[in-house]
């Protein structure tokens, strides 16, 4: 059987437990908050870099792609002057051609 005394007290005692109770799950609840607000912004974080390294990386290959066109342009004009050269001593080569000297 429960002394009145007693029940008095643990009556006494519910109500700050009660609020201990809430406290901690709120506490609780606001932890899970930050710890989701947290991840979602590593999450966003990681995205944009993914997508800077994806723009960043097209823009190397359109760099390349230029600097390529670029030097098969000027490495035609390159090419041309040598066939030119080449031509002029073809050209000046049968001028003097071979001598056949025999002693």
């Amino acid at each position: 059987m429960v002394r009145a005394i007693d029940l008095q007290t643990a009556i006494l005692q519910t109500s700050p437990m009660e609020k201990i109770q809430q406290i901690q799950q709120h506490h609780a609840e606001l932890q899970q908050k930050y710890h989701q607000l947290r991840l979602s912004e590593e999450d966003r974080l990681a995205r944009e870099k993914v997508n800077d390294f994806k723009e960043a990386d097209k823009s190397k290959i359109r760099t390349r792609i230029e600097r390529e066109t670029r030097e098969k342009g000027s490495g035609n004009k390159h090419q041309n002057q040598a066939e030119l050269h080449a031509e002029e001593m073809s050209e000046d080569s049968e001028e003097g051609g071979l001598i056949n000297i025999t002693v």
